[in-house]
């Protein structure tokens, strides 16, 4: 399906994409392992608005072949680090959905204090991501995030600005779930090379 719709994209030409990001889904379109993400996002370019969804998704560009397609046959760019993105209004509602049984072993990983519910959304697609790479597992420390945790010095991973604190955070507010999926991927690497010296 990837390629009809990068071309379908270049002979149906659109001055405004809206994507509804309010609640998303783990796996699929009619539901089932919903995520509350509270967000409605808007662009000019369908290539760049697909690239920075899927980004906030926890996918790299590759990892959807349409983007790729899309920019390559001249519909759009892919190339977020020089978007002008703006953000109107920012989250600060901590309600969330009733969980689904995968979303609810997703967040098993996370001690959540306050947290937006965008940023309690990324995390869980990030770590959707790693589940499917088959490395989650080896994840061995919670993740923190919230308001809750400003200003406080903690040992373990602190996903966003108010866990800098912690003696391993990522920056952001909130971080994307592409940027926490590289950062725990990293992390994960980290730990299990002296494993692999034996």
């Amino acid at each position: 399906m990837h390629k009809p719709i990068a071309y379908l994209n270049k002979l149906s030409k659109q001055n405004l994409i809206i994507v509804d990001g309010m609640n998303g889904d783990l796996n699929f379109e009619e539901g089932g392992n919903p995520v509350q993400m509270n967000r409605i996002i808007a662009g000019r370019d369908p290539v760049l608005t697909d690239a920075y969804v899927a980004q906030l998704m926890g996918s790299s560009i590759e990892e959807v072949p349409c983007i790729s397609i899309a920019e390559s046959i001249g519909v759009g760019t892919a190339d977020l680090a020089n978007a002008d993105i703006v953000e109107l209004n920012k989250d600060n509602g901590t309600r969330k959905l009733t969980r689904s049984g995968k979303v609810q072993r997703l967040t098993g990983y996370i001690v959540e204090d306050s947290a937006c519910s965008a940023f309690y959304g990324s995390l869980v697609y990030a770590l959707e991501r790693l589940d499917e790479k088959g490395i989650l597992n080896m994840l061995e420390e919670k993740l923190f995030i919230g308001q809750g945790f400003k200003n406080k010095k903690c040992d373990g991973i602190g996903i966003g600005a108010c866990t800098s604190g912690f003696d391993k955070c990522i920056k952001g507010c909130p971080p994307k779930a592409r940027d926490i999926v590289e950062y725990l991927e990293d992390l994960i690497s980290e730990a299990a090379l002296p494993d692999r010296a034996d």
